[in-house]
């Protein structure tokens, strides 16, 4: 094979139909290591390491913005703790109501109506759907009259401790939706940065081939290591392809937020 079929080869290495944002992330990395050394010494290679540079660091960003918040797994736990809570207190007021004591029985159950008449478990539904029946139970419980049959019946601790509970929810709730607002806002579409990143790189790679065809001792191994890499990364690519797997190309939202458990 002779060098220009070699570069014919070459440049069709880069394939922007089977690589992914998970695939140009550290292809590029890995190119812009590669040619780092020949950039800080040649002034034409300089220039296009440095637009493939900043292309990256816009791609790995957006990536960052996209991802899952830190929060997600601390709003899990509160959740998990506030449903704890809420069968807790149902659970108690129950057993109170089914009590041999009269008094006792009365009173706790006027309180469990409540639940009957709101759902006790509200802690199977959404996020929002949860926050509206919790609000509205709160909204009957905090009633003079049902505080008191919380304090005869020794049990405010544990409602006390349910609007704790989602105080405590509600507030990092509030945190993430903020964080996926601002995200959103500052992101821009990931195709976007891909569409200025292919060819960017095609040209960067392309310029080491035209180095290394007019002077091929001098450039083999730098070209030879570029052709092993994006080699090793195309047929990682293609395997994925074959799999089938889930594309990160776009902004995605926590799947929990997008069934309205937020």
């Amino acid at each position: 094979m002779n060098r220009c079929n070699k570069i014919a080869v070459m440049e069709k290495l880069i394939i922007p139909s089977i690589l992914s944002v998970n695939d140009v992330i550290p292809l590029a990395a890995r190119i812009l290591k590669i040619t780092q050394l020949l950039a800080d010494n040649d002034i034409r290679i300089r220039d296009l390491h440095t637009t493939v540079s900043r292309i990256h660091e816009r791609l790995v960003k957006n990536q960052k913005n996209t991802g899952k918040s830190l929060l997600n797994e601390e709003l899990y736990l509160l959740d998990k703790r506030r449903d704890k809570a809420l069968m807790s207190l149902s659970s108690v007021i129950r057993g109170l109501s089914l009590s041999i004591l009269d008094d006792t029985s009365n009173k706790a159950s006027k309180l469990y109506t409540l639940f009957d008449k709101y759902g006790i478990s509200s802690y199977k539904a959404g996020f929002k759907t949860e926050k509206g029946i919790l609000t509205a139970l709160f909204s009957d419980f905090d009633l003079p009259g049902n505080q008191k049959l919380l304090a005869d019946l020794n049990i405010k601790p544990l409602y006390e401790s349910l609007k704790g509970a989602h105080e405590a929810f509600e507030t990092v709730s509030c945190q993430v939706l903020e964080e996926i607002n601002s995200c959103a806002s500052e992101s821009e579409a990931a195709t976007r940065i891909l569409e200025e990143m292919f060819p960017a790189l095609s040209s960067l790679v392309s310029m080491i081939q035209l180095y290394y065809q007019f002077e091929p001792n001098r450039y083999a191994t730098i070209y030879h290591h570029l052709l092993s890499c994006i080699n090793e990364v195309n047929e990682t690519a293609r395997s994925h392809q074959h799999r089938g797997p889930y594309r990160s190309d776009a902004p995605q939202i926590n799947t929990q937020m997008q069934q309205g458990r937020i």
